[in-house]
């Protein structure tokens, strides 16, 4: 079960479970097809008419797939249904991009749970070379875009170490704690800093920390040379290995018995960690609607009690995992559209996995 969380909602506006949607606090526009998704969220949606408007995406953007995969019976991760368009199946590859920060935040948390690493302990003695203002950050700060590291890292080149010299002698852009910006250089410093404290390459982190225990099969990290020379961000997955990623999330941090991360984490990951900044000119709560982030996940809805009742971590090409607790459930909305600006495509996927899980109170077809 999802603990301790809140969401915005999913670019329809925030709601108390079961209530009529209210404004969006964000001030995020999505136009047209945001007032129609509110009309079908006072109307009810329907499970054709959410496959209608995914074959409609494909047609009017010029995609081969635009599909929606439901995931609703707790004792499997296989999905239960799909809609839309394109030859969708669990062996179905899909980029990570930006999904990969909640791969990467639930890494870091297993090294919270055993002791490893504390959260609020600044890393300087942990990455010397780093410099004195990256040192200044703790783990809570890197985990939730808050660390004042630079949106747009120059790495003179594509390795890690270019990048890890480039970090030792950039400014921030903020002091740490007092901005929310979204960066790739989060993920890979908190990746260093993993690496730093095992003695284990960030590939070998990963998989023996969330790819073995949760099942996943074909899920990896993009190599740096094809990041710029940064750590822990991008790669590729399956469908069937995002599911089984969301059931491990749905079902409070255990798989097949095990416990994968904590109750404790769970609830930090899906806490507001950015709840005193003003994050209104990032971007990505622009294209999200989602005014609020935890670790590694845009916190989707509220309930009544301000807890977590939704939360996602869409990339910029239209990909949209997301877990509905109050529903018992996860969905992918699976797109990869690379051809249209980041704002209409994440909101685009964000008004469908609204649609979603005002649709699940209903089974799925």
């Amino acid at each position: 079960m999802l603990a301790g969380s809140a969401l915005g909602a999913c670019g329809v506006g925030r709601a108390t479970e079961d209530s009529e949607v209210r404004d969006d606090p964000s001030g995020a526009a999505f136009g047209d097809e945001l007032v129609e998704a509110r009309q079908e969220l006072f109307l009810g949606v329907t499970w054709d008419r959410i496959d209608e408007r995914l074959r409609q995406r494909a047609e009017t953007d010029g995609l081969t797939t635009a599909a929606l995969v439901v995931g609703t019976d707790p004792a499997t991760s296989d999905s239960t249904a799909t809609y839309g368009m394109g030859e969708v199946g669990p062996a179905t590859t899909v980029s990570l991009g930006e999904t990969s920060f909640w791969f990467t935040a639930s890494t870091l948390l297993t090294l919270v749970d055993d002791g490893t690493l504390v959260l609020d302990q600044a890393i300087g003695d942990r990455l010397p070379d780093l410099g004195a203002a990256v040192g200044a950050i703790t783990l809570r700060q890197l985990l939730s875009h808050t660390s004042g590291l630079p949106r747009d890292l120059a790495c003179p080149e594509a390795t890690v170490a270019a990048c890890d010299a480039a970090l030792a002698t950039t400014p921030l852009t903020d002091p740490p704690g007092e901005a929310f910006a979204v960066t790739d250089a989060d993920a890979h410093v908190a990746a260093r800093l993993a690496e730093a404290v095992t003695g284990r390459t960030w590939p070998e982190l990963f998989a023996e920390r969330i790819a073995a225990p949760t099942g996943l099969e074909a899920t990896a990290y993009a190599a740096p040379d094809t990041t710029g020379g940064l750590l822990a961000v991008d790669g590729a997955t399956t469908v069937g290995d995002l599911g089984r990623f969301l059931s491990m999330i749905r079902d409070g941090g255990r798989a097949d018995d095990r416990v994968v991360l904590s109750e404790t984490s769970l609830e930090q990951m899906l806490l507001d960690q950015t709840a005193r900044l003003d994050t209104h000119t990032e971007p990505w709560v622009a294209a999200t609607g989602v005014p609020t982030y935890g670790f590694g996940v845009w916190r989707d809805r509220l309930r009544g009690d301000d807890a977590a009742s939704v939360v996602s971590a869409p990339n910029r090409w239209g990909l949209y995992p997301f877990v509905d607790d109050a529903r018992g459930a996860w969905g992918i909305v699976v797109v990869e559209d690379r051809a249209h600006p980041l704002a209409d495509v994440v909101a685009a996927s964000s008004v469908l996995a609204q649609l979603t899980s005002a649709a699940l109170r209903r089974p799925p077809d």
